[in-house]
């Protein structure tokens, strides 16, 4: 799944974030006029950068809790607290605007 997100969203704008009680929505336009709405069911913590004129991701990666990369724990020691945990982290690189990370139980993808 890990290569799919990249490919998928590489380029692609988030124009919308939205947070509803049992879930955090990233809302993207995609090169190819395709919207997508990427919903991070129960999210537990986030750590996100501010909302800019334009977010284009560079890299969209997801990780299991019990396979956090060391360099996502530099970045984000309170990573820490998740090591060994059923949740899911999602990193977002950007090209320009908002970045950062995700923890949450389930990731869907929809038109």
């Amino acid at each position: 799944m890990q290569e799919f997100i990249n490919e998928k969203f590489h380029d692609a704008e988030i124009y919308c974030i939205k947070k509803n009680k049992n879930s955090l929505e990233l809302y993207l336009s995609l090169i190819n006029k395709i919207d997508k709405v990427i919903t991070f069911v129960n999210p537990v913590f986030w750590e996100l950068t501010s909302f800019e004129q334009q977010n284009i991701i560079f890299e969209f990666s997801t990780f299991d809790g019990k396979k956090i990369p060391g360099f996502l724990l530099e970045e984000y020691p309170e990573l820490n607290n998740f090591k060994m945990s059923s949740y899911q982290i999602s990193y977002l690189d950007s090209s320009i605007g908002l970045r950062g990370i995700i923890v949450y139980e389930l990731l869907e993808i929809k038109n």
